[in-house]
């Protein structure tokens, strides 16, 4: 499982910084204003708020995913850090993700985690959904543009479990998109993410006398 849906990326959360010290705010950007005339204030303030809101529909619209920046695959790769009692041992791990603070051979599964520096995804171990590549690589986009929002963070679970509950969210909106759907031959059939949505099918439904509904044969 872990060769057929993982992804390592790069990470520059902080390990320097103890959990409590650092506060994890979303990136922002300040602009410069300055009024020469006092009776043009409200005018000019109206404006401004329309062009930032029109900046940002712009950039909502031109908004790409963010590109893929994969860890080069390593070689003879051994578990190391793990230790007596398990090391650091850094993760997030829900239903359908996995994140660890470390690099995993994606096909020996060899678990180094002196590789602090990079977090690898697990997706989906359980098969529960089906995937195909192009809706693997939206999550992992995702995963990419979530590591580089929490640039600058520290390094704690807490950190990961943020990331790894937007993931998930994002797993449940693309299944209410119908971009995944569920796998009917996994092991286990529990609709974690809720039932499946059945869409009826009235094309073949004629109305008789009685207004009673009719199916053709």
């Amino acid at each position: 499982m872990v060769a057929s849906f993982s992804y390592t990326a790069c990470t520059k959360i902080s390990l320097l910084h103890p959990p409590m010290v650092a506060q994890i705010r979303p990136r922002t950007t300040q602009k410069a204003f300055a009024v020469t005339n006092p009776e043009q204030d409200s005018t000019l303030e109206v404006q401004e708020t329309e062009t930032i809101k029109e900046e940002q529909s712009t950039e909502k619209m031109k908004k790409q995913p963010t590109p893929l920046r994969p860890v080069e695959k390593q070689l003879n790769v051994k578990s190391k850090g793990m230790g007596q009692f398990g090391g650091q041992w850094l993760s997030s791990v829900t239903r359908h993700v996995r994140i660890y603070a470390a690099y995993i051979d994606p096909e020996t599964c060899q678990f180094d985690q002196s590789q602090m520096d990079k977090l690898t995804l697990i997706l989906d171990p359980t098969e529960e959904f089906v995937w195909d590549d192009e809706s693997c690589n939206k999550v992992y986009s995702y995963f990419q543009e979530l590591v580089d929002h929490y640039e600058g963070a520290p390094l704690t679970e807490y950190t990961l479990r943020l990331i790894g509950s937007d993931v998930e969210h994002y797993i449940r909106k693309m299944l209410f998109d119908g971009e995944i759907q569920y796998n009917m031959d996994a092991r286990v059939l529990n609709f974690s993410m809720g039932k499946p949505r059945v869409q009826f099918n009235t094309s073949n439904i004629e109305v008789v006398g009685d207004g009673q509904p009719q199916v053709d044969a």
